[in-house]
């Protein structure tokens, strides 16, 4: 077919493949972290899950003791905190 005859029916076919495209609704960003809010729980006495997420902002709470093995994945919703099993206090605070 010359490319004369195939012209006109080209914004046809553009046309009909975007319906063909997917159209996903992209998923909501998660609150992230706020990493000054974590760094204050630090020499704080242990704070509970629900604390911890109002005060850094975060949706995920990772409570761990000093040298306790855990996952490297960066998570901006997560803040892990660190505890020393003695004195109950915060060692560290982290986001992700």
């Amino acid at each position: 077919m010359p490319t004369s005859q195939i012209r006109p029916f080209l914004p046809l076919a553009m046309l009909a493949l975007t319906a063909c495209a997917s159209h996903a609704a992209q998923p909501a960003q998660p609150s992230a972290c706020v990493a000054e809010a974590a760094q204050r729980l630090v020499g704080q006495p242990k704070p509970s899950d629900d604390e911890a997420r109002r005060l850094t902002g975060s949706q995920i709470v990772r409570q761990i003791r000093p040298g306790q093995a855990v996952t490297f994945d960066f998570r901006q919703d997560r803040v892990t905190i660190t505890t020393n099993p003695v004195t109950r206090r915060v060692v560290s605070a982290s986001c992700g």
